[in-house]
């Protein structure tokens, strides 16, 4: 597909006051591929030329290059049909707004994710049915954990499913205890890199409110309670949307 750059939008408001260079084009580069402005493979252009559509050093624009490919946004390929293109989503799936880099093993792993989604409903109404205090407390504890994490996508995700697996084990179904765990863990053992896409920050606090709420619910001991903060967390699938986390 021909070169993308120059028919970009304006998107987004004013960079925050500590945003540096760098971080501002990642941004912006980030949410037009994140809203689907442009397909996986669309060449965006080459590093010159879009180092000077964004009127960056080379140095920042290295930056920028460097942290969209940790991020598995975007790949640089050498040669004189070379540039920067969008990454194929092959290698990554996208969990709430954390990306996850899993080698070749995406595929696998987006299908983990969405059976455990499945079972998430029925994980919570038993641990409302059966959490005592002390299981309580340590829900608890991990959420007040998770709260510090806003600046640590990785550790964020690792207390996350901690969280899930801690909720998973209250269940006296051994057998949906164990199958929800392998899932994790299968998750857990594929992801090679965590980045955060550029609503992370944004949407931190409702994600966690998330928890809290599901936290909550399952020490009132009310199933029901438990059915609704599970489904918020947890919505219903329109298309092929990210998992909540």
């Amino acid at each position: 597909m021909a070169n993308r750059f120059s028919d970009w939008p304006t998107v987004g408001g004013p960079l925050p006051e500590r945003m540096s260079k760098a971080e501002g084009v990642v941004r912006h580069i980030s949410e037009i591929i994140m809203n689907k402005q442009v397909e996986p493979g669309d060449r965006l252009g080459t590093k010159e030329e879009l180092r000077q559509r964004f009127e960056v050093s080379v140095g920042t624009f290295n930056e920028v290059v460097r942290l969209l490919e940790t991020r598995g946004l975007v790949e640089a390929r050498p040669g004189p049909r070379g540039g920067i293109f969008v990454s194929s989503p092959s290698a990554h799936i996208r969990l709430s707004h954390l990306i996850l880099g899993l080698g070749d093993d995406a595929l696998s792993v987006a299908n983990s994710l969405e059976v455990r989604e499945a079972l998430e409903v029925t994980i919570a109404e038993h641990a409302a049915r059966e959490a005592g205090e002390e299981q309580i407390g340590r829900l608890r504890e991990i959420v007040a954990l998770m709260a510090d994490l806003r600046d640590d996508p990785a550790g964020y995700l690792a207390r996350n499913w901690e969280l899930h697996e801690a909720i998973a084990r209250i269940s006296p179904n051994r057998l949906l205890c164990t199958l929800y765990v392998s899932l994790l863990d299968t998750a857990r053992e594929s992801v090679r890199e965590i980045a955060p896409d550029p609503g992370f920050a944004a949407g931190f606090e409702a994600n966690l409110q998330l928890h809290r709420d599901l936290v909550d619910a399952i020490a009132s001991g009310d199933a029901r309670l438990a059915r609704r903060a599970a489904e918020a967390h947890t919505p219903p699938r329109s298309s092929a949307p990210a998992p909540r986390g």
